[in-house]
């Protein structure tokens, strides 16, 4: 299986750039830092793009007001798959209890339609019988403007982000 059911994971896709900033705050939504040159240019370019993601990949489960653009982890374990160039950048490896279930889901596409389940150990299992290494490699970044959209991958609310331990930093 290359679904973890009790740890999710945060790919570095910059490198360790911002790692110290991360271990200071933790793993911040992008909106938390409006001056940064990236949410300025998701924001031009793609207006009201993380409203429609809250209220795709989260609101049906979190049910609360858009608040932020959320943190985007992954139970998928990219250095269990061979040759997958993702697998070499530093990660962050989360445990389960990290991150609040009642501001968190699990979404993936299936069969064309988005799934959204809750953020639970039992639906992680779903999630992992589901997703194979076959079926990952497939759909990982079959949009390369979005390469987790059709992957599972966890959606996660917060109010203050998700705290980072440095032991929890795999390089």
């Amino acid at each position: 299986m290359v679904c973890s059911v009790d740890r999710l994971y945060h790919y570095m896709l910059s490198g360790a750039r911002d790692l110290g900033s991360i271990l200071e705050h933790g793993l911040l939504p992008l909106s938390a830092r409006p001056e940064s040159d990236r949410w300025k240019q998701m924001e031009s370019g793609r207006p009201g793009f993380f409203e429609w993601i809250y209220e795709a990949f989260a609101k049906p489960i979190v049910q609360l007001p858009y608040r932020h653009s959320g943190v985007f982890l992954t139970p998928i374990d990219f250095r269990a798959m061979a040759g997958v160039k993702i697998a070499d950048l530093p990660r962050i490896v989360i445990p389960l209890d990290a991150v609040d279930p009642l501001t968190a889901s699990v979404t993936y596409m299936l069969n064309g339609q988005r799934m959204i389940r809750p953020l639970t150990v039992e639906d992680l299992e779903d999630t992992a019988r589901i997703w194979s290494e076959d079926m990952v490699r497939a759909w990982f970044a079959k949009d390369r403007t979005m390469m987790f959209f059709h992957v599972p991958q966890v959606a996660a609310y917060q109010e203050g982000g998700i705290p980072v331990r440095p032991e929890w930093v795999e390089r």
